[in-house]
C-alpha cells in the first residue's frame, strides 16, 4: 500500500517534453507537483537506512534522470520548486550505512545518479542557486535562509562526491574506466562551475595584503583607503560641478544680449542675442578624422578590502596557498592550456593569468618590504647539477614556480602577441591587459631576486639565464621584437585614463 502511494507521488510530478525525434526539450510540471516532491521528502525522511526501501524504488523508476533532473533545468522560474527538487537529490545521494542490505545494488544506484547529474545541466543550475546567498554576505545581510542554502547545496557536492566505491566484479569488467571518468568529470564541472580562488582575489590589492603583516599597518591602511575615498570623492565632486554648469546654461537660455566672440587669431566678433544659442551657431566644432572614430578605454579601478581582519585572513590564505597547492593547480592548468583542451576558453585563459599576475604580485610585494632568508637560499646553490637551469627552487620564487618558469613564459609570450595580432577582430582587450599585467610583474619579480640575493646563489643564476632567453631571442616570436612592435603602434586614444 505505501509503495502505490509512492508510485502515485512520482507518475503525478509531470512528463518530460521531447520533440519528433525523442530528444528532451522542457518538461511538463504536474498540477500538484509541488506537493508531490514535498511527500516525497517525507517518504525518504521515513525510509529505513538499513533496507532503504523507498530509495531503491525510486532508482529503479528512474525518478531522478526522468522527473528531478529535467524540473532542476527547465523549471528554474519556480525557485521552490528547484529548492526542493535539490532536496530530494541530497536525500537520494546520502552515503549508504555500513550495516545496511544489498550494499552493492545501493551502490550501483548511487553511481547511476552521478551519471545523471553529471551528465546534465544540473551542478550549473545548483551553482547558481548560491547567486543570491553570497551578494547577501557581501553586503553583510546574510540571513538563516542563506545559510540554510549553502548547507544544503555542499551537503549535495559532498553526497556525490563521496561516490567513489565499486565492486570487484565492477573493477574487473568495464564499469570502472566507466566510473572513473564520470568520477573525473564531475571534479572537472566543480572546478569549472567554482573558480574560487579568481573570486577571492578578484578586487583586491596584493600590496594592501602584504602590508596588513606590517607594524605600522593600521596607520598606512588607513591613510590608504582615506586616499582613494577621497579621490572618488573628488571625482564625484567634479563630474557634478560640471553638470552643473551645463543645466544653468540651459536654465538661462532665455537671456539675451550684445557680447563678443574672441577668436584663436585674435579678431573679435559682435554678436547679439542668446548667447548660448549664438555660441552654437558661431562656433563650429573641428572637422572629424576619416575613417573609423577612436574610442577611449577607461580603467575600472579597484575597489580593495580596507578592513584589517579581511587582509589578515587574505594574507593567510594566501601563504596557506602557496605552501603546496599553488604549483601543483597552474602546472596542471597551464598544461591543458598548452595542449589546447577543447574545455579551455579564451575567458578561462585570462582568469588563469589574473589568478597567477595576483599571485606574484603578492610574493613581490612580500619580499620588496622585507629581507629574504639568504642562508636557506645559498644552501640549496647548485645542490643539484642536473637541475632544470630555468625552473626556482628557492624561498623567493620557488613558491610560485609553476608560474614563473620558461614554459610560463613562453605561454604567456605566445598567447599575448595572439591576442595583439587579432585585436582588430576580437576587441578582446581585457585578454591584452591580462597577459602584459602578468608578463610585467613576473619580469619585475626576476629584476627583484637579482637584485637582493648574492650572485652566486640559485634563485638569481635562474633568473639571470630567463632574462637571457627573453630578451636576447631577435626572431618575430620572441619577446623583444614584440615589445618593439607594441612601442610603434602605441595610440595615445586607447589608452586608460
Amino acid at each position: 500500500m505505501e509503495m502505490q502511494g509512492l508510485a502515485g507521488i512520482c507518475v503525478g510530478l509531470g512528463t518530460p517534453e521531447e520533440d519528433d525525434n525523442g530528444n528532451r526539450i522542457g518538461y511538463n510540471k504536474g498540477a500538484n507537483c509541488s506537493d508531490n516532491l514535498k511527500d516525497l521528502l517525507r517518504f525518504l525522511r521515513r525510509d529505513d537506512p538499513q533496507t532503504r526501501g523507498v530509495f531503491k524504488q525510486v532508482c529503479k523508476w528512474n525518478t531522478v534522470g526522468k522527473d528531478l533532473i529535467p524540473i532542476i533545468q527547465y523549471c528554474q522560474d519556480d525557485r521552490n520548486l528547484v529548492l526542493n527538487a535539490v532536496k530530494v537529490l541530497v536525500f537520494l545521494t546520502m552515503p549508504i550505512e555500513p550495516s545496511s542490505s544489498d550494499i552493492w545494488l545501493q551502490v550501483e544506484y548511487l553511481w547511476g545518479l552521478k551519471a545523471a547529474i553529471t551528465l546534465s545541466d544540473t551542478i550549473p543550475v545548483v551553482v547558481s542557486l548560491l547567486e543570491g546567498p553570497l551578494e547577501n554576505l557581501d553586503r553583510e545581510a546574510f540571513t538563516e535562509d542563506d545559510w540554510k542554502l549553502v548547507q544544503l547545496v555542499l551537503t549535495l557536492f559532498r553526497n556525490v562526491l563521496a561516490i567513489h566505491d565499486f565492486s570487484m566484479l565492477q573493477k574487473v569488467g568495464e564499469s570502472a574506466s566507466q566510473f572513473l571518468s564520470l568520477r573525473d568529470r564531475f571534479l572537472e564541472l566543480l572546478f569549472h562551475e567554482n573558480k574560487f580562488f579568481h573570486y577571492i582575489f578578484l578586487g583586491q590589492e596584493p600590496e594592501l595584503i602584504v602590508n596588513a603583516r606590517l607594524k605600522d599597518f593600521k596607520v598606512c591602511g588607513s591613510s590608504t583607503s582615506l586616499d582613494i575615498l577621497k579621490s572618488i570623492m573628488k571625482e564625484e565632486k567634479q563630474k557634478k560641478m560640471k553638470l552643473s554648469r551645463q543645466r544653468n546654461v540651459v536654465r538661462h537660455s532665455q537671456f539675451s544680449g550684445t557680447f563678443t566672440r574672441l577668436a584663436m587669431d585674435g579678431s573679435k566678433t559682435v554678436c547679439k542675442g542668446n548667447p548660448s544659442s549664438a555660441s552654437q551657431i558661431l562656433l563650429k566644432p573641428h572637422k572629424a578624422q576619416k575613417g573609423p572614430s577612436k574610442k577611449i578605454l577607461w580603467d575600472h579601478e579597484r575597489l580593495p578590502s580596507m578592513k584589517d581582519d579581511i587582509l589578515e585572513l587574505l594574507h593567510d590564505f594566501l601563504n596557506q596557498f602557496l605552501s603546496g597547492g599553488y604549483n601543483d593547480l597552474m602546472e596542471s592548468i597551464r598544461e591543458d592550456i598548452e595542449k589546447e583542451h577543447h574545455a579551455i576558453q579564451n575567458s578561462d585563459i585570462v582568469v588563469f593569468f589574473q589568478v597567477a599576475q595576483f599571485v606574484t604580485s603578492f610574493q613581490y610585494h612580500k619580499y620588496f618590504t622585507s629581507k629574504p632568508n639568504m642562508e636557506k637560499d645559498n644552501s640549496q646553490a647548485f645542490s643539484d647539477e642536473y637541475a632544470d637551469d630555468t625552473s626556482f627552487k628557492g624561498g623567493i620564487c620557488g613558491p610560485i614556480a609553476a608560474s614563473m618558469n620558461e614554459s610560463m613564459f613562453l605561454l604567456v609570450i605566445s598567447r599575448w602577441q595572439n591576442a595583439f595580432e587579432g585585436l582588430k577582430v576580437t576587441h578582446d582587450y581585457k585578454f591584452l591587459s591580462a597577459a602584459g599585467a602578468l608578463m610585467r610583474i613576473m619580469i619585475r619579480m626576476l629584476d627583484l631576486v637579482l637584485k637582493l640575493l648574492p650572485g652566486d646563489s640559485k634563485e638569481p643564476l635562474t633568473a639571470r639565464i630567463l632574462l637571457y632567453k627573453l630578451f636576447y631571442d631577435q626572431t618575430d616570436q620572441g619577446m623583444t621584437q614584440f615589445l618593439l612592435s607594441l612601442i610603434k603602434s602605441f595610440d595615445t586614444h586607447k589608452q586608460t585614463k
